[in-house]
């Protein structure tokens, strides 16, 4: 007997948007996936109960962005389960480097509750006031220079650095010339990559806004400042802190679509829609 699947709905995703699709799943759940239950939750604490007391490789649809993600990934890894995503977040890029955003939501849970899983990387990310796991994305902002460590080698850096972006899943640009998009990163790769983007005269950044150095490949890295620096994680705002340790923990969650290169929305068609 295959292991049983679960839909979990962050309704509070996309700024409340994502509810309104809680009726029309449940109608889709009850016409082509009989006995699949509909979880939603009041909070993370909640939902990340709900996840817990289910079987290991519990099959989660989880509909939401990358901060949904992020919130469960807790209890994802500790309870040994396998996830598919629905974005319907305000920010999909790990849904988006797996190529789900060509998908529509009927589409995308239909392949997130039938779909081969594959293992994909997590990151591992010690702050001053927490030990957290990301999926795609940490960015810095920080008003100061950082000093960087990569797998314990002290990193000498032409220019001061004050932004980083450390991405585990990114998608590919939708705009190459945009000067806040990187090239893609596959959750699946065995690497972290380091973005640094040194502080430059405005003329140039207004001549050359796409120009910048390539990624650091990393299995685990360090970054510090002499004061608190703000970060996200999987846009998650997190408090501030003066020091930062990453690593990358391979293989370590089950999820569909990474080991397919594109997929074709015309492959998942169902006529009784």
């Amino acid at each position: 007997m295959a292991p049983p699947a679960v839909v979990l709905l962050n309704a509070l995703a996309a700024r409340g948007r994502a509810g309104e699709l809680r009726h029309p799943v449940a109608d889709w759940l009850a016409r082509h996936a009989p006995g699949v239950p509909l979880l939603s939750a009041a909070s993370v604490t909640e939902a990340r109960a709900r996840l817990s007391i289910l079987a290991p490789r519990t099959r989660i649809a989880l509909i939401g962005g990358d901060g949904t993600l992020h919130a469960m990934l807790p209890a994802l890894l500790k309870g040994g389960l396998r996830v598919g995503l629905v974005p319907a977040g305000q920010h999909n890029e790990v849904a988006c480097s797996l190529h789900l955003d060509q998908l529509d939501w009927r589409q995308a849970l239909l392949h997130a509750l039938h779909a081969p899983t594959a293992a994909v990387d997590i990151g591992l990310i010690e702050t001053d006031a927490a030990v957290l796991h990301f999926a795609g994305l940490v960015r810095i902002e920080a008003g100061q220079p950082l000093s960087l460590w990569i797998d314990q080698h002290r990193v000498a850096l032409p220019q001061p650095v004050r932004r980083l972006r450390l991405c585990n899943a990114t998608p590919p640009p939708a705009d190459r010339d945009a000067p806040d998009r990187i090239a893609p990163v596959l959750i699946d790769d065995a690497l972290l990559h380091l973005l640094d983007e040194p502080q430059r005269p405005l003329w140039q950044r207004l001549l050359h806004p796409a120009a910048r150095p390539p990624a650091r490949p990393a299995l685990r890295l360090r970054i510090e400042a002499a004061q608190p620096m703000p970060i996200l994680i999987d846009g998650e705002p997190q408090p501030a802190t003066r020091q930062i340790r990453a690593e990358l923990l391979p293989g370590a969650l089950q999820m569909t679509g990474s080991h397919v290169p594109t997929l074709d929305p015309h492959r998942l068609s169902d006529t009784t829609w």
